[in-house]
């Protein structure tokens, strides 16, 4: 099965959470490469994918419970408070493109349609890529920030993204890598679920410098360029 390492006491010490989150069981007969967290759903939480495929083009001879071509898998972050924090999503709720097997390897996510929730490439061995456009109906509402750094590299990788709404904290950092061997896009998302405002957006920039950037509307990408420093008095 999967392991899900959580941090524990603030420190370097993690503990595997993959059975108690619910995510365990239902990768215990899969192979996964692929895998990152992202909000498919835009209510605020991380949900993840992961794309699965066996090495052996004829492991079924050897073990009868496995496939070479496997179906991604889609889990829904259901929040801590839940028994199970992370539910598997069934067939019926993602469709016949999804969970399609396929000798899945690298996936990465970005927003391909500009309608602001979060599309699918997964790379597969001996086929085309699969790509997955998310067409969910849920109204919920969501922030996407594309940031340019001055101060620090153009792509502004590093840096760190905070927005404050609806009585929590989400947080979102602009990497290169995700997955295996893949790249996701470098615009952050961040769904809101039914919020239709933010309290506060605030950009930790990799030289260690702060952004406080003004969000009037919901529902926008906004184009962020990192801000000159103040004069000295």
């Amino acid at each position: 099965m999967n392991a899900l390492f959580v941090s524990s006491g603030g420190g370097l010490s993690f503990t595997d959470e993959g059975i108690a989150t619910g995510l365990g069981p239902a990768t215990r007969l899969v192979l996964t490469f692929g895998t990152f967290f992202f909000d498919y759903d835009l209510d605020g939480r991380l949900d993840l994918l992961m794309a699965n495929g066996h090495l052996e083009d004829d492991i079924a001879k050897i073990q009868e419970s496995q496939r070479y071509e496997q179906p991604p898998q889609l889990f829904w972050n259901a929040g801590p408070e839940e028994l199970t924090e992370f539910c598997a999503v069934p067939p019926e709720n993602t469709g016949a493109d999804f969970h399609g097997p396929l000798v899945g390897r690298g996936c990465a996510y970005g927003d391909f349609d500009g309608d602001g929730d979060l599309d699918v490439l997964i790379a597969c061995v001996g086929g085309r890529p699969r790509l997955l456009r998310n067409d969910q109906q849920l109204g919920h509402h969501w922030l996407r920030f594309r940031l340019t750094g001055t101060r620090v590299n153009r792509d502004a990788v590093g840096a760190w993204i905070e927005v404050r709404a609806d009585q929590r904290v989400m947080s979102r950092d602009v990497s290169a890598t995700r997955s295996y061997l893949s790249q996701c896009e470098l615009i952050a998302t961040f769904g809101l679920g039914t919020a239709t405002r933010v309290d506060q957006v605030l950009i930790h920039w990799p030289d260690g410098s702060q952004q406080e950037v003004a969000c009037p509307e919901v529902d926008r990408l906004y184009e962020v360029r990192q801000a000159s420093p103040s004069p000295a008095l």
